[in-house]
């Protein structure tokens, strides 16, 4: 990826204006967090995939957060039982792509293995973390969040970087979601269509943004997402 001079000058006014309203995660932020709250941040992982809707109507109804919490779901013991639970609740908040027949509901099931990968930890959630946080060596971003693509379902490239980065275990990473997107290809960036689906290619674009963008600008990748995605309204304004 070719970043030019006055590319690089038009994120560093965007830096300059919208950096110090930013609400940056806080590293290890996830100490402070109960296995249901992070329970609730990998099932949003999942329901916001196409559309981002069904989590703004999930959050606005305690009833339904309620019937899906983690403390809830691991009490259900028969399988089908559970994936009714969960495939009530996502067609109830009009999650895209949640079939009624819940065979056949890709997320209804990613959902119930999402769930089965961290009852295998002791202490659920929290213990998953805790396992992560102890990443050490070279290339510890990468490392985890490879781990969260591995473990999970419906957690890819943008999703497992969302999800750590949030939780302050990843600060050297972004999240290419349409957002961002949008905002490169006003500064007349393109990124090659289909790269989400791409391992290698996200990888190579990320790796790109944060040594040609990031790194010039000493901005942790972490930063910049957050300041790309949380004023993206008011940067769409901008007239470069």
């Amino acid at each position: 990826m070719e970043i030019r001079n006055e590319q690089l000058k038009n994120f560093e006014y965007i830096k300059k204006q919208f950096l110090p309203k930013t609400k940056i995660p806080r590293k290890n932020n996830w100490k402070n967090k109960m296995n249901n709250d992070i329970w609730l941040d990998i099932v949003r992982q999942v329901i916001v995939v196409g559309s981002s809707k069904g989590v703004e109507r999930l959050e606005k109804r305690t009833e339904f957060m309620s019937q899906i919490s983690y403390e809830k779901l691991v009490q259900i013991k028969n399988e089908d039982e559970l994936k009714k639970r969960i495939n009530e609740v996502l067609r109830a908040v009009g999650t895209r792509y949640a079939s009624s027949d819940i065979s056949k509901c890709k997320k209804t099931n990613a959902i119930v293995h999402n769930l089965k990968v961290l009852k295998n930890f002791k202490d659920g959630p929290r213990e998953l973390l805790k396992k992560l946080s102890g990443f050490r060596g070279n290339n510890t971003d990468k490392r985890k969040i490879k781990y969260i693509m591995k473990i999970f379902q419906y957690m890819k490239s943008k999703g497992s970087r969302d999800f750590l980065m949030e939780l302050g275990l990843v600060e050297n990473a972004i999240a290419l979601d349409v957002r961002i997107q949008n905002i490169f290809n006003k500064i007349d960036i393109k990124l090659p269509k289909g790269f989400e689906t791409k391992q290698k290619l996200y990888d190579d674009i990320e790796k790109d943004i944060l040594s040609k963008i990031c790194k010039p600008l000493k901005l942790l990748g972490v930063e910049f997402d957050r300041m790309l995605y949380q004023n993206y309204e008011n940067i769409k304004k901008i007239k470069f």
